[in-house]
C-alpha cells in the first residue's frame, strides 16, 4: 500500500497451503490496528491504515499483486505510543482466526509465519518477537562463540545448603502468587501470558542465583533440578492461567445462543425490550424485561452523525420520540442532551419520559448474561456495529444472534462465528429461502403469515422463531405450527399462563402487561388514562381492550365474580340505545369487538344510555349476540359523570348480572353453562361518538 513520504513501513509476507490438498492454499487476511488512528510526527493527517488481502497462489498480495507493507508500531513520537495489529485470518472456509503481532522499524521484512505465539489455542496472545538469551550476550558487548556464553553462567563454588533451599514449597508458593494474578486479568489471553512470562522468569533467575553461589560439586544436580521445576512451573502457570480464563467475566455470567436453545420448551424473547409495557429500545424496557427472568431480548441498532449507535428501532426519531428527522444528522452529545422517547403517549402519562440508550451500554451491561439479538436496521450501521463488535466484543459470537431480513448479507456473521436469525416475508418463495439456507440457523415467520406456510418453513428442519407476539393466543397457535421462539413485546405476560392480579391499579396511569387493545402500537386504541381517580377509557369507536392481567380468573368453588365501576361522561340524547359495558367468560385473549364475529365464544354485558342492562352470549357464527334471560333489567337512567357499579356472578351453572343500588337491578342467576373462559375485557359497545365513551375504574375479581 502506499505510504505518504516520511512515514515509514515494513513489508511483510505470508505463505498457507491447502489443508486438503497441499497445494496454495485460498483465502483471506485482514489487518488492522488495535486503536482507531495513529498520528505520525512529521506527517499530515492521521493513518487509519489496514484492510483485506488475499492470498494469490497462497503468497499474502496487495490489490495490485504487490508485497504487503505495513505500518511500524514503535515509530518515536507516534501518538498512540502503544499499539498492535489485528490479524483475522479466513483461510479455506475455516473458522476464523485471530492474532496480534508488532514490527519495529527496524526490520527490513517480516514473515507473518514465523511470529510465534505463546499459547496459539488462545487467539486473543500477543505474540512478540524477543531474542535469544545468547544475543542479548552478545548485544551486551560480549565476544565468543555460544559455547563461551555457556562458560560465562559458571560461577564460583557456592554453599550446597544454598541450593538444597530451592524447594518445592518454594516454588509454589511463587507459582500461587503468579495464578493469583493470572486469576485477576480479565483479559485472557493477557492474564496467560503475564502469569507464564513472570513464572518462567522468576524460576530462571531463581535457579540461576542459587547455581551460581552452589559448590562446583553440586552444579550439575541444582541444574537439573531447576530445569524441571521450571518446566513444572511453566505447565502450572499456563494451565492455571487458561482456567483462570475459563471462568473470567463471560464464562462467569454466560448464557450461550447454544446453551439457550438446548432448554425446553417455547424460547420467549423480548421485543423492542419490552415495547408494549416499556418506552420500546430503552434501558428501562431493557430492564424491564431481564428483571422479570426473560433469557433472550432484540437490540435494534442506528448509527448518529458521528458513528455512535444508539438502540432504535426506525431510521428517524418521529414516531417514538419528540423529536424528528433521521439520526444520522444527530450528533451524538444532542442524541444524548436533548431527545427523549415519546412513551407516554401510547403508555400513560404516568411514564417519565426516558433518554435513548447507546448500544455499548447494553452491551457492557447484559452481553454475555442474556442471549442478545443484534440487528442494524440502517445501512449504515451495518459496518460501525460490525468494527464495534471485532474490536471491543470478541467474544459476542457466544451469546449473540445476527438478526436481519432476508433481502441482507449474512456472509460477515458466520465468517466471524455468529448464529443468524434471518426473518423472512410472508410472500417469500422458497427459491428465495434456499438461496440463504446454507448462511441461517434460524428462520423467522410473521404473526401475519398463513399456517399453512409456516408449516412449510417449520418442515425445513431449522428452528423457527415468530414475530410480533401480543397475546397467549397468538403463542397456542404458533406452537400448534411448530414455532419454537416468540419475539414478544409484553414477554412476560406472553410467556405466563396465570393471572398477575386480581384488583387494578389505573391510579398510577401506566399500561399493565397482559392490556391487549384491539390493535397494538397504536394510540388510538390503547387504554386511555383520566388525570384523577384512577379511572380509564378507550378513546375508539367501538373499541375494546382486553384486561390479560388479571386472566384466567380462578374462580372458587362457587364461581367468580367481576366488580366494577362505569359512568359516562357524556349522555349522547339522540340515540340512547348505545351501550357500552364488559365481555367476559371467553377461552382465549383474542381480540372481540360487538356485533362483529369473533374468533372465540363467550358473553357480553351492556349498559345502554337509557339505563337497559342486558347479558349476550356471543358466538363464533354470527355478528349479533343471543340475550340471555327473561327481559331487560330498567334501571335508573345514567347521570353524567357519575359512577354506577356493575357486578357479574360467574356459577358452575348460573350467570347473574347485577347493577347496584336497587336490588331489583338484576337479571337474577339465569342457567347458562356454555362458556367458562377466564378471559375478558372492557368494551365500547355500540358507541361510535367517543365523547359518550364508557369509563371504569376499581376493577375487583373474587372468588365464590
Amino acid at each position: 500500500m502506499p505510504f505518504p513520504e516520511g512515514v515509514p513501513s515494513v513489508p511483510v509476507r505470508y505463505s498457507i497451503t491447502s489443508a486438503a490438498g497441499g497445494g496454495p492454499g485460498e483465502g483471506t487476511l485482514q489487518l488492522m490496528p488495535t486503536v482507531p488512528a495513529v498520528r505520525i510526527p512529521g506527517a499530515d493527517g492521521v493513518f487509519t491504515g489496514g484492510g483485506t488481502y488475499q492470498f494469490v497462489d497462497g503468497q499474502l498480495a496487495d490489490s495490485q499483486g504487490e508485497q504487503v507493507r505495513l505500518l511500524p508500531t514503535n515509530i518515536n513520537g507516534a501518538n498512540p505510543a502503544v499499539w498492535a495489529w489485528l490479524g483475522i485470518e479466513s483461510i479455506n472456509g475455516q473458522p476464523p482466526r485471530h492474532f496480534y503481532f508488532t514490527l519495529g522499524t527496524d526490520q527490513d521484512d517480516v514473515d507473518l509465519g514465523t511470529i510465534q505465539q505463546l499459547a496459539p489455542d488462545l487467539t486473543q496472545y500477543l505474540a512478540v518477537p524477543g531474542e535469544s538469551a545468547y544475543d542479548a550476550w552478545r548485544r551486551a558487548g560480549n565476544d565468543g562463540d555460544e559455547g563461551d556464553f555457556l562458560a560465562s553462567l559458571v560461577g564460583p563454588p557456592g554453599d550446597i545448603a544454598a541450593a538444597n533451599d530451592y524447594t518445592d514449597e518454594q516454588l509454589g508458593q511463587g507459582l500461587a502468587a503468579e495464578v493469583a494474578r493470572a486469576n485477576t486479568a480479565y483479559d485472557p489471553a493477557g492474564a496467560a501470558s503475564t502469569a507464564q512470562s513472570a513464572a518462567i522468569a522468576a524460576a530462571s533467575s531463581d535457579a540461576a542465583g542459587k547455581s551460581a553461589s552452589a559448590q562446583a560439586a553440586a552444579i550439575s544436580a541444582a541444574s537439573s533440578d531447576a530445569a524441571a521445576k521450571a518446566s513444572t512451573a511453566q505447565s502450572n502457570a499456563v494451565a492455571a492461567a487458561a482456567a483462570a480464563a475459563a471462568s473470567l467475566y463471560l464464562p462467569k455470567a454466560l448464557l450461550t445462543v447454544d446453551a439457550f436453545m438446548a432448554q425446553s420448551g417455547t424460547k420467549v424473547f423480548g421485543h423492542r425490550g419490552a415495547g408494549m409495557v416499556c418506552p420500546e429500545h430503552t434501558e428501562v424496557a431493557y430492564d424491564y424485561a431481564i428483571s422479570h427472568g426473560i433469557q433472550a431480548m432484540e437490540l435494534s441498532v442506528n448509527v448518529d452523525s458521528e458513528g455512535q449507535l444508539w438502540c432504535l428501532h426506525d431510521l428517524t426519531l418521529d414516531r417514538t420520540t419528540y423529536n424528528s428527522g433521521t439520526l444520522n444528522t444527530y450528533p451524538s452529545t444532542g442524541v444524548a442532551q436533548r431527545v427523549l422517547t415519546n412513551g407516554r403517549v401510547m403508555l400513560g402519562q404516568g411514564w417519565t419520559d426516558q433518554p435513548m440508550v447507546p448500544l455499548r451500554r447494553m452491551l457492557d451491561k447484559y452481553l454475555g448474561k442474556v442471549v442478545l439479538f443484534l440487528e442494524p436496521k440502517g445501512n449504515d450501521a451495518v459496518v460501525p456495529l460490525q468494527n464495534l463488535l471485532a474490536t471491543s466484543y470478541p467474544h459476542a459470537p457466544a451469546s449473540v444472534i445476527w438478526k436481519a431480513h432476508v433481502g441482507t448479507s449474512f456472509v460477515w456473521p458466520k465468517q466471524q462465528g455468529y448464529r443468524t436469525w434471518c426473518y423472512v416475508d410472508d410472500g417469500s418463495s422458497n427459491a428465495v429461502l434456499d438461496g440463504k439456507d446454507s448462511l441461517v440457523d434460524y428462520w423467522g415467520v410473521s404473526t401475519s403469515m398463513s399456517s399453512t406456510r409456516r408449516k412449510e418453513i417449520v418442515a425445513r428442519g431449522k428452528p423457527v422463531f415468530s414475530w410480533p407476539v401480543y397475546r397467549r393466543s397468538q403463542r397456542a397457535a404458533l406452537e400448534a405450527d411448530g414455532v419454537v421462539g416468540l419475539m414478544s413485546s409484553d414477554p412476560v405476560y406472553v410467556r405466563g399462563t396465570t393471572a398477575q392480579a386480581t384488583a387494578s391499579r389505573w391510579d398510577q396511569q401506566v399500561k399493565e402487561s397482559g392490556g391487549t387493545p384491539q390493535t397494538d402500537y397504536n394510540t388510538d386504541a390503547a387504554l386511555k388514562f383520566s388525570e384523577a381517580d384512577g379511572w380509564v377509557s378507550i378513546n375508539r369507536a367501538r373499541g375494546t381492550y382486553g384486561l390479560g392481567r388479571y386472566c384466567p380468573i380462578v374462580p372458587g368453588a362457587g364461581g367468580y365474580r367481576i366488580q366494577i365501576e362505569l359512568k359516562y361522561d357524556q349522555i349522547n340524547t339522540a340515540d340512547l340505545a348505545v351501550h357500552g359495558g364488559l365481555y367476559f367468560g371467553k377461552a382465549s385473549d383474542d381480540p372481540y369487538e360487538f356485533n362483529t364475529v369473533n374468533p372465540s365464544a363467550g358473553y357480553h354485558l351492556i349498559l345502554r344510555h337509557n339505563g337497559v342492562l342486558r347479558l349476550y352470549r356471543h358466538v363464533t357464527t354470527q355478528t349479533g349476540g343471543i340475550q340471555i334471560g327473561a327481559a331487560d333489567i330498567a334501571t335508573d337512567a345514567p347521570v353524567a359523570g357519575q359512577p354506577m357499579t356493575i357486578q357479574i356472578d360467574v356459577t358452575p351453572t348460573t350467570i347473574e348480572a347485577r347493577r347496584l343500588g336497587n336490588p331489583a337491578w338484576t337479571t337474577g342467576p339465569i342457567a347458562d353453562t356454555t362458556n367458562r373462559g377466564g378471559y375478558f375485557g372492557l368494551s365500547n359497545g355500540s358507541i361510535s361518538d367517543t365523547a359518550a365513551r364508557p369509563h371504569w375504574r376499581n376493577l375487583l375479581i373474587t372468588q365464590l
